[in-house]
């Protein structure tokens, strides 16, 4: 951007345990923080990391936030009001005779033979679900007018029920948007304070579940995520922060809090989705074939990048709930550093979903958790230095962990402590391959060929251990790794996503009709841009369609030529893109039909500067451990003296042989017998994985289904 304030880029990413900073400094240092999460109020960690951060820079918070040019944010505090169900009450108006959309979703259940699967439950209920009149026909022409004396009581219901917003959902609103306009214009007008959102605004594409559901959680998650962002910039800007507040997106990308409070579902995973970006920050070194995986403290997120595009997705639900709106496809499962071990009613070892979470923790932080975490199966293994958490700042009680996996896990299953700890490791290893598996195997693609980019503060504990299980040779794990999505929010791009409903055929498709759309949807893109700060030049549009055979129900997403005004070249270099693309993932296609184009889309992207690195220091080939540990062998089943390396020591160079472990302030790596770590550069770790004995049936296992 042009318009800069200072010489520091701030990225702050709420989890479920700790709340992560990075400070990119403008002669390319970083300074990696990690606060405790403070659930009840998540700002309060904001602030208090901050002044942590700013006593480390020796300044005060005033002196780094008036320093700083770029500030971005993730926060999990709409994900987890939908998950718990603790927002506020909300209702829907809709179109009459269509109360019920919410309820009879697309007509499927997700597991269609599960007799006993539980309905997922609706944000607004029934009652606060009123259809007023008003219909439009297929030109356009209005059949029915909006009742606006409907819209008046419906207003009177909700002001009763003490609703805190409204959303409206009315059929084909996504052409014909003016109803919905005028209906919230009545409901502003009788529920002053009350937040009114409509579809139109939030998703405006066919099928009015995605569109209703959308618009409901856009409602839903609003007033808190109002309160919340506006008292944050109130006291970043207090505190002296020029730069707007930035907010990370599901989109992979970044926007001001307006636009976050237009469309608040954009807020949801804004976290893990910073993770590509981070990831492609180390492409140069790795290749541009990647799965990033993000170990926290509560779970683990999964994204597939290949060719150096992350994997998108417009399936993605919440609860049951589609958001509907384009997100990075990042795979989530309850598997971090604080899922707790526990044995079922058939004496089966399980690991989560279940956390521990920031409070009480684990019990190794012994600040009320008494049953056994991933953290302190690590720390009964030796993997964790109970003297080194967090730089030192922490002490943990391996005492506490040890007595947790042995009255939970060890005496039920008739095992040793040593036995039950590494059973646990088993078991959510298990489950994170399962989860790298959905996003590749499952899909089509062979994981062998890419390389495993290993974060968060409990990834590098598990990264060739999972590398070895799916038959993945390379593991790159960054110096950033325990702050890996703070460090992305510090790389990632501005990003806003426009887009409009235009159904034609492509063998009789109108250009002109198409072009004009286009161009609407570029230039309002581009001036969002320009109005922000980013000059011409550092502004990118990406088009995009969604299309289908003429009777398929859903649609892929190709890639829209990108010449300025499209011929039918364009339409044919198109075409054969769906039909490649539909190969590829379907493993047929239909090339003699022409394809139905629904959503045409435009992505406006206003790059962010590259960080410039220093140069690391070079390092010998061979480094002397700083000390050693007794700690659990996987070959041999044994816990046996290993050597343990300062990060701080690793030179451009170096190199450790495994059986080590490599501790660092904000994340630990653990290597097993025949794995190799090599410091690459500035950025981080190449890991060697050794091969599973028995590593051809690994392999079967891991690649593709014939």
């Amino acid at each position: 951007m042009s318009n800069k304030t200072g010489s520091y880029r701030i990225g702050v990413d709420i989890g479920g345990t700790f709340t992560d900073f990075t400070v990119a400094q403008e002669n390319g240092d970083l300074l990696l923080w990690k606060q405790d999460s403070t659930p009840d109020d998540p700002g309060r960690a904001v602030v208090q990391g901050l002044s942590a951060v700013a006593e480390q820079m020796d300044t005060d918070v005033a002196g780094l936030l008036g320093e700083t040019e770029l500030f971005v944010h993730g926060t999990t505090v709409a994900t987890n009001m939908l998950i718990q169900r603790n927002g506020p009450t909300i209702g829907l108006l809709c179109t009459e005779g269509f109360r019920d959309v919410l309820y009879f979703r697309d007509g499927y259940k997700p597991e269609r033979f599960n007799m006993h699967l539980a309905h997922p439950q609706e944000l607004v209920d029934r009652w606060l679900r009123i259809g007023v009149p008003g219909r439009f026909d297929p030109t356009g022409d209005e059949v029915t007018a909006l009742g606006e004396d409907e819209v008046r009581a419906a207003a009177a219901q909700f002001r009763e029920a003490g609703v805190k917003a409204v959303a409206i959902a009315f059929l084909w609103s996504m052409l014909y948007p003016e109803h919905e306009q005028r209906a919230a214009a009545i409901l502003r007008e009788e529920l002053p304070g009350v937040d009114v959102i409509c579809s139109a605004d939030v998703l405006p594409e066919i099928r009015e579940w995605e569109r209703t559901s959308s618009t409901a959680m856009s409602a839903y998650v609003m007033p808190k995520i109002r309160e919340y962002l506006t008292a944050l910039t109130s006291q970043l800007e207090d505190g002296g922060l020029a730069s707007p507040l930035l907010i990370m997106q599901i989109n992979g990308g970044c926007a001001r809090v307006p636009e976050i409070l237009a469309r608040p579902v954009n807020i949801l995973a804004s976290g893990p989705a910073a993770a590509p970006a981070a990831a492609l920050h180390y492409a140069a070194s790795v290749g541009d074939n990647l799965i990033s995986v993000d170990m926290g403290g509560t779970s683990l997120d999964v994204c597939l990048i290949e060719d150096g595009r992350a994997a998108m997705s417009r399936e993605i639900q919440v609860e049951g709930q589609p958001i509907g709106v384009p997100a990075v496809d990042c795979h989530s499962i309850g598997a971090g550093g604080g899922s707790i071990g526990w044995v079922d009613a058939g004496n089966a070892l399980r690991v989560g979903p279940r956390s521990a979470g920031a409070n009480p923790g684990p019990a190794c932080y012994d600040i009320g958790g008494t049953e056994p975490t991933v953290t302190d199966a690590n720390v009964t293994l030796g993997y964790l230095n109970p003297d080194a958490f967090l730089g030192g700042r922490r002490r943990l009680r391996d005492d506490l962990s040890r007595a947790a996996v042995d009255k939970f896990v060890g005496e039920p299953l008739g095992l040793s402590t040593v036995e039950a700890a590494a059973g646990i490791i088993r078991v959510v290893n298990a489950n994170m391959v399962g989860a790298i598996r959905a996003v590749s195997v499952d899909r089509g693609v062979d994981p062998r060929r890419f390389t495993l980019v290993c974060a968060g503060g409990a990834g590098g504990l598990h990264a060739a251990e999972l590398a070895r299980e799916l038959g993945i040779e390379k593991v790159f794990v960054p110096l950033e790794a325990g702050v890996f999505c703070a460090f992305g929010m510090t790389v990632t791009d501005v990003r806003h996503d426009h887009v409009a409903a235009l159904h034609t055929v492509t063998d009789a498709i109108d250009l002109g009709t198409v072009n004009a759309a286009i161009g609407e949807l570029e230039q309002r893109a581009k001036a969002e841009l320009l109005e922000e700060g980013f000059s011409a030049d550092e502004v990118t549009l990406e088009r995009s369609v969604d299309a289908r055979y003429p009777g398929q129900v859903h649609e892929i997403t190709v890639a829209v030529p990108a010449t300025p005004t499209l011929g039918q070249a364009d339409i044919e270099e198109l075409v054969a893109g769906f039909h490649e693309q539909h190969l590829a993932q379907f493993a047929y296609n239909r090339t003699e039909m022409p394809i139905e184009c629904l959503h045409w889309r435009v992505a406006a992207i206003g790059k962010s500067e590259a960080i410039a690195r220093p140069e690391a220091a070079a390092g010998a080939g061979e480094v002397a451990p700083m000390s050693t540990t007794q700690a659990y062998s996987t070959a041999s089943g044994e816990v046996v003296e290993t050597p343990i390396y300062d990060v701080a020591t690793l030179g451009v160079g170096a190199s450790v042989s495994g059986p080590a472990i490599v501790a660092a302030p904000t994340t630990t790596i653990v290597l097993h017998e025949g794995d190799l770590l090599e410091r690459r550069d500035a950025d981080g770790f190449l890991i060697t994985v050794a091969p599973a004995a028995g590593a051809a049936g690994s392999a079967r296992a891991a690649a593709v289904p014939a």
